[in-house]
């Protein structure tokens, strides 16, 4: 039997970084590791400039997700105002480069996110983690900073509604999609709110009651938050076993 910390994400917009070449950022479809950390992080109010405390922060949770069926992908314009490339100067921040009006110019960025889709995150911690998930409940509770869905201006639409599960993987995700599926039909009017996709989901390390199908590489495990530094790590992708019964604490 493992305990998990689950809670829901959704919001009008949300993107998930991926590598981003050129003036186009793309989004993955599921919430990155790194997207989680910082929202674990900015709840307990960790601040980007330490890096020690966050280097060893990052290295003791494990995720699960299950995200909602058929999510509105959608992309929209930006002009930016970037220097023109020149090997005699060198730009450390963005108050730098615009700071040089002579050199400015304006490119147009695309960004990709999605719109009314919703996830549910389980996290589980290894050993000589440095905060308990029940603390991590209640810093999702009253974040000591604001959170969002990877980017500023994609606030949170729902509360997190943190819940202490005990039990298999598989029993923990069905118990609290059936919770939140119930609370969100008590606070909306939506008819077609919308579901998770059925007995799938996505994970990293090894928890009971799920099988892989399927294995990917995904570059989103963070190294150096001040260099934007990540490294590959292994997600599983695959189905919920039997049905079992577990323990919550709300």
């Amino acid at each position: 039997m493992s305990q998990y910390l689950v809670f829901q994400l959704h919001g009008p917009m949300a993107s998930w970084g991926c590598d981003a070449p050129g003036e186009v950022r793309h989004t993955h479809d599921l919430p990155t590791r790194s997207s989680l950390l910082g929202l674990l992080a900015a709840a307990l109010g960790i601040k980007r400039e330490e890096e020690q405390r966050l280097a060893q922060f990052n290295q003791h949770y494990q995720f699960i997700l299950c995200a909602s069926q058929h999510p509105r992908w959608a992309r929209d314009y930006h002009t930016v105002q970037m220097p023109r490339e020149t090997r005699k100067t060198r730009y450390f921040t963005r108050r730098d480069e615009l700071r040089d009006v002579e050199l400015r110019e304006t490119l147009i960025s695309r960004r990709d996110y999605f719109t009314d889709a919703w996830w549910m995150v389980a996290v589980a911690m290894t050993e000589g983690a440095p905060v308990t998930l029940e603390a991590l409940r209640e810093a999702l509770v009253q974040p000591a900073f604001p959170l969002y869905l990877g980017r500023k201006s994609h606030p949170l639409a729902l509360p997190l509604a943190p819940l202490i599960l005990q039990g298999t993987a598989r029993a923990i995700l069905s118990q609290a999609q059936e919770y939140y599926q119930q609370q969100l039909s008590a606070l909306t009017l939506r008819v077609n709110w919308p579901k998770l996709q059925p007995d799938m989901c996505w994970w990293e390390g090894e928890h009971e009651g799920l099988t892989a199908q399927k294995s990917l590489q995904r570059r989103d495990q963070p190294l150096n938050r001040r260099q934007w530094l990540f490294c590959t790590r292994e997600v599983f992708q695959g189905t919920l076993d039997k049905e079992e019964s577990c323990t919550c604490q709300k």
